[in-house]
Formats: C-alpha cells, structure tokens, sequence
C-alpha cells in the first residue's frame, strides 16, 4: 500500500499538462458515478398510458398521473433530526445563540463546536477539527458499534460523502505503468458507483457474481475463481464487499463474512467494506456485523495482517445527504497512507457544516436529554418503516404470478426477478434495448412509474430484475405494487 501510494503520489505530479481534448465530455463518467447507489440514469421522457384492460397502447383520457419515482435509494422529504440542524444553523450563524426557541442542549453543544473550530467558525478548512474532534467521537462510535473493539482516531478519514472518497482509496492501490492494469472485483448485482468507481481511479472492474438462490449470498468459491480467472488480464488487488446489500436488500451472515476474510487474506486482497446502509439494517433475524468486528473476533493472524478500509455515510444512516458527510476507517494499513489524503486533500476537505451533523450524530447529547431520545426514535422509525414496506412489498408481489423476490433484511432497495415472455425478449431487441429496460419503459409510459431495471446494477438485461426503493411512502408504495402487478399481468398477456 505504502509503495502505491508513492506512486500514485507520482503520477499525480506528473499530470500538469491540460487533455489535449478542447471540449472533454464527462457526462458519461459522472452519470454513471452518481451517488453510492444510485443507478445515475435518468429515465427517458414519456407519455403515460394506460387502458386498465386488454390493451397497453390505448392513449387515456384523462391522462394517469405524474410519474412517481421509485428507485431512489435516498429517503426524499426525510428530514436530519431537528438538533443536528439546529446545532448546524447555529454554527453557520452563531446570533442564533440567543434565539429563545432554540433549546439549550443545542446550543451547549454548539458552542463546544464553536470552540473547536478555527477562529469560531465554519468558513476555513479546519483540518485540524475534521481529523481531531470529529475523527475521535466517530472512533467512539465505532467502538460502541463493535462492542468494545478499540478504534484509534487516528485511522480515522473523515469525507464529503463516500461516493469521492472511494475514489480516493482506490487510486491508492493503482499501479501506474503496470503491464496489466489494477483490478477491482466488484459485486453483481451492486450499485453502479463500484465499476464507475474503480474506473475513474485508473482500475479495471472485475465483477463477481453473487447467489440469488442463497438470498444474494456472496458465493466464495465462484468469487475465487473470478480472482484466479482475473489474473490473465488485471493484477486484482481490492476486492469490494456492499454490506447491506444494494440494490438485493441482503445481509451477510458470519460465516459468509468470515469467508471473505480468509479469501482475503489468501490471496491477497485489501478489503473493502461498503458498510454505508448499516444503519438500515431492520431484520431482527440477520443483525448488521462489521468487517471491522468479525476481523477482530477472528483474531491472529487475519485480525493483524487482513487490510480492510470500511465506510459509513451519515446520509444514508441518520440522514443529512446534502451536507455531504462521512467517514472511512483504515485497519492493519499502514500509516504513511494517510500521507496520501492529507497531500492531496482530496478527502479531507469536506463540508465543515456537513462535519458538524457527523460530530453530533456520533455522540448525541446524554440520555436524559429530550434531544438523544428524539434522535434515538429517528433512527428507529427508519428502520421500521423499512420493515414494513419490505413485508408490504413481498406479500403484495408473493401474490402475483410471475414475480419473486428474495427475503429482505436491510438496505434501501428490493431486487424481485419477473417474468419477461420470448415475445418481448424478441421486441425489445428489435428496439435495441435490453429486455428489462424495455420492460420499464412500458411500464412508465402506462402508470407513470419508474423503476429501475436490473441491468443498471450489472445484471444481464434478460434476467428481468427491477430495482425498487423501500423508503416510499408506505400510500406510495402500496399504489406502485399495485399498478406493477397489474402491469405485469397486463404484460403477460399481451406478449405470450
């Protein structure tokens, strides 16, 4: 890691000179990037249509209602509780210290931020708040997560966001000038950030398919041979684990985890845990476990020789998306790493009021504080009603014939796998598209919804996966099962 590092150091010195090209486009790259899971493509513009009968075509009088979105991976309209924006508002603007509606447990800790920032205020860097302050309340966040496992600060990396920073890792294990390029074994299905990810950092992506039989398992022994396989064309050297599952709604067992570790230290693999939708883990049955936590329990030798960088993301725990905050952790890597991030400051530049709603939400004000309980019922109220719409969500498609979905135990997302007829595998490559986009395109034309096909997570498009978001409205969600199964039943008939 240290020699990539002095490389990947070196290359970046050596590009000083502009692309050649006057007019690059990088919608493409950008588009595919998009956030940590989402599918970074936009739905085409359509009219919707719909009969309700026997013929899908049938232009409507009055026409359905406006398209409803529902793919997203962000809880739109889910608010960051009320103290972390309060405690923020009163950072960024600090006369609001004597607003009297503001309570005083927000501004105490407000004024503790204050204190700690350079020259009492967010405008500068405050790298020294960033990776001081904050790196050491989100260790303790880890080490109460992980039942007292010890986390140092200092392996502590907080970030605007993690859809950057993996990035940033990842460009650290490039080898520039290598007769093969770096690989990156990637999980299908997975959000579409891993392969754009790994080839803005300069990588090749490696995908590795994972068991739909087995509730979208890791499965090892397909994953080492994609390794062993690899090799022919890529030196792999990360291999990238999403845990909870997006957009497949799993959560990997200990053993399963376990197994990945060994695999890791085998062959040998810096491990990567995408470990951002931890705190929408809902299913009592399969807890969230982190790497972090299954390494140490391991013990020697994998817990001190296996390389892990995990990430977490307030945005997708406690909410706070457009602040852009998180946070990755680096175990057994050594230090001079780091030299990399606070050289280029690629990742350790974010957004001070983004930081400041990190700082609060990794140690909450004590538990006799109205606000603590209130920020506990947030995180409650997330994960149950993710619960329900999962259960809504499969007895709803379980009812319909042609459609199924595995058990659901975390994560924003469901993956059902329907039913397309050879019919429209047929029209749909007469139109030159994939059969499940071709299959959401009609159905957006006819009830106005969008779903993501399974293809934009890397599924071939005649798996006939569909991607749906568990954080709609629970009224939302219902009408869009609803107009899918009819749909679907609709579709069946027509093309068989």
């Amino acid at each position: 890691m240290a020699q990539a590092v002095t490389a990947a150091v070196a290359k970046r010195q050596g590009e000083t000179a502009l692309p050649k090209d006057p007019d690059p486009d990088p919608a493409p790259a950008m588009a595919a990037l998009g956030t940590s899971g989402g599918t970074g493509v936009p739905p085409a513009p359509v009219t919707p249509r719909w009969d309700g009968g026997g013929g899908i075509e049938e232009e409507l009088a009055p026409p359905v209602p406006d398209v409803t979105q529902c793919h997203p991976e962000d809880a739109e309209g889910r608010q960051a509780p009320a103290f972390l924006r309060q405690v923020a508002a009163i950072c960024a603007y600090p006369a609001l210290l004597e607003h009297e509606d503001i309570p005083e447990s927000a501004k105490e800790h407000a004024r503790r931020i204050l204190r700690e920032l350079m020259g009492g205020s967010p405008g500068a860097y405050n790298l020294e708040y960033v990776t001081g302050a904050v790196a050491e309340r989100a260790a303790r966040f880890l080490a109460h997560r992980d039942r007292g496992i010890a986390c140092d600060p200092a392996n502590i990396v907080p970030c605007a966001g993690t859809a950057a920073a993996v990035v940033d890792v990842l460009s650290l294990v490039v080898c520039p000038g290598s007769a093969l390029p770096t690989g990156v074994l990637v999980p299908v299905p997975g959000p579409p950030l891993c392969a754009a990810a790994a080839g803005l950092a300069g990588a090749v992506p490696v995908p590795y398919p994972l068991d739909e039989s087995r509730g979208w398992a890791v499965d090892v022994a397909a994953l080492r041979r994609e390794v062993r396989e690899a090799r022919s064309r890529c030196h792999p050297r990360v291999l990238w684990v999403v845990n909870p599952g997006d957009p497949t709604g799993h959560v990997l067992s200990r053993p399963d985890m376990e197994s990945i570790v060994r695999l890791a230290a085998e062959e040998p693999l810096l491990l990567l845990a995408d470990e951002v939708h931890q705190e929408r883990a809902f299913s009592p049955e399969r807890p969230f476990l982190s790497f972090k936590r299954v390494l140490a329990e391991l013990g020697a030798p994998l817990a001190t020789s296996v390389q892990l960088v995990s990430f977490y993301s307030l945005s997708k725990g406690i909410g706070g998306g457009g602040f852009r905050a998180g946070f990755l952790e680096l175990v057994n890597i050594e230090r001079s790493v780091l030299r990399g991030f606070y050289t280029w400051g690629l990742s350790v530049y974010p957004p001070i009021l983004g930081q400041v709603m990190l700082d609060v939400a990794m140690e909450p004000p004590g538990h006799r504080d109205p606000a603590s309980a209130a920020m506990e019922e947030h995180r409650r109220d997330l994960c149950r009603d993710l619960a329900a719409n999962a259960r809504r969500l499969q007895e709803e498609l379980g009812r319909a014939p042609g459609i199924r979905c595995q058990p659901l135990a975390g994560g924003p997302r469901a993956f059902p796998r329907i039913r397309i007829p050879p019919r429209a595998r047929s029209q749909a490559r007469a139109l030159g598209l994939e059969p499940d986009v071709f299959f959401c395109r009609r159905l957006q034309e006819a009830t106005g919804l969008v779903v993501a096909p399974g293809s934009h997570f890397g599924m071939g498009g005649d798996s006939g996966h569909l991607g749906l978001s568990l954080l709609l409205p629970a009224p939302a969600l219902e009408r869009a099962l609803l107009l899918l199964r009819r749909f679907h039943a609709q579709f069946l008939r027509e093309f068989s």
